[in-house]
């Protein structure tokens, strides 16, 4: 007895001095421990483990470490790039690249391969998501046929677009090409042509279009038929920061489906009475929510504004009628031209809304307390408390 248990004790002091001593390598953990540890690694880094090791290149390529490949944290070349590609596979659902295209050196860098979107369409035919940043993209050369068909989010954002083609528009075959596009975001993209609004309305998928910062001037007959006879499906619209004005503001109620519409002006928001047609006033946010009958008509600068010439018409094309649209979310921040005007209006006929933003508007706090009180379960912004 005494003898066989000194025995053990000695062999178990010996099996933990070399268990103190050892030191396991990454190749000494199972594949299960390290695809977890994988899980954790960037898409570069995975790229230098597979050439280590057949056994760590079999791990690195599972399919669960690319569902999700964001790659905008790291600028790399397009050689890296195809590389990383290559890993993708039928489980990829989201892809993200940024190029090293800004507005002061446009032509200092190549532009995106068509080789490389090929590649993404082959690779993760079931690609849902993909967005394309400050990369510089030749029209001529990568054309719209060339992005996955199986994408329902696409951006392409904050992008150089050269030898962009005059007589028509970059998106003509939106609709065909890319069948099941559900949002589109154009976020920063000053090239877009306001023409190109007619081609993306064809598209009877789009639910959310995001133009923040493109050019939306003049748009007036583009509008008026986008909004008339496109988009039948689209649910979000953003325009903050680009320059749209009353006259197109005043189109889209036509668009029965839209839920949420966001402005926002690049400046103060101070009206400008000589430039008032770049300018958001109360003049077409009293069109949202009406109906013919039921009020909503002013007098252009009607709240102490410019002009007190034409009233508001929402611009009909030809016998088709559409109803108006229920806005759940009204963002108009920075305009000097929204005041108490538009408030009530908001309280008296947008029944659907849930949400506005008024941030630096002409509103005062009287405005936005008389609405809080005839709309309580609306969520105002900017929040003032109502007095004790």
């Amino acid at each position: 007895g005494k003898t066989s248990n000194a025995a053990k004790r000695v062999k178990i002091e010996e099996d933990s001095k070399e268990f103190h001593y050892f030191i396991p390598g990454l190749l000494n953990l199972s594949d299960d421990v390290l695809l977890i540890i994988f899980s954790y690694v960037d898409p570069l880094d995975l790229l230098s483990l597979s050439k280590c090791s057949q056994r760590l290149a079999n791990i690195s390529c599972d399919k669960t470490l690319w569902e999700r490949v964001d790659l905008r944290p790291y600028k790399m070349s397009f050689c890296t790039l195809k590389k990383c590609v290559q890993f993708l596979q039928a489980s990829t659902k989201f892809l993200a690249t940024q190029g090293f295209a800004n507005k002061r050196s446009s032509n200092s860098h190549p532009t995106i391969p068509k080789s490389i979107l090929r590649a993404v369409a082959r690779n993760a035919p079931n690609l849902t998501t993909l967005i394309l940043e400050n990369h510089i993209i030749d029209s001529s050369k990568l054309v719209l046929e060339d992005f996955p068909s199986s994408v329902e989010h696409l951006g392409i954002r904050n992008c150089i677009m050269i030898n962009l083609p005059q007589e028509r528009s970059y998106f003509l075959k939106l609709n065909k090409t890319l069948p099941k596009l559900k949002v589109l975001d154009l976020t920063g993209n000053e090239w877009f042509p306001t023409h190109s609004l007619l081609a993306l309305s064809k598209s009877s998928s789009l639910e959310e279009l995001i133009l923040t910062g493109c050019n939306v001037t003049d748009a007036l007959p583009y509008a008026s038929l986008a909004a008339n006879f496109g988009f039948c499906s689209l649910k979000a619209l953003d325009l903050r920061n680009t320059n749209v004005s009353d006259i197109e503001v005043t189109c889209f109620n036509r668009m029965s489906t839209l839920r949420h519409l966001y402005l926002c002006g690049r400046g103060t928001g101070e009206i400008d009475s000589q430039n008032i047609d770049t300018e958001v006033t109360d003049y077409s946010i009293v069109t949202f929510g009406s109906v013919p009958g039921e009020g909503g008509r002013m007098a252009r600068g009607g709240a102490g504004g410019v002009d007190g010439g034409a009233e508001v018409i929402i611009l009909q094309v030809g016998s088709f009628q559409r109803s108006p649209c229920k806005l759940e979310t009204l963002v108009i921040r920075n305009y000097r031209g929204i005041t108490d005007v538009s408030l009530r209006h908001a309280a008296s006929f947008m029944k659907s809304l849930k949400f506005i933003d008024v941030t630096g508007s002409g509103c005062s706090e009287a405005g936005i307390l008389d609405f809080k009180n005839a709309r309580p379960e609306v969520c105002i912004k900017p929040d003032i408390a109502t007095p004790l």
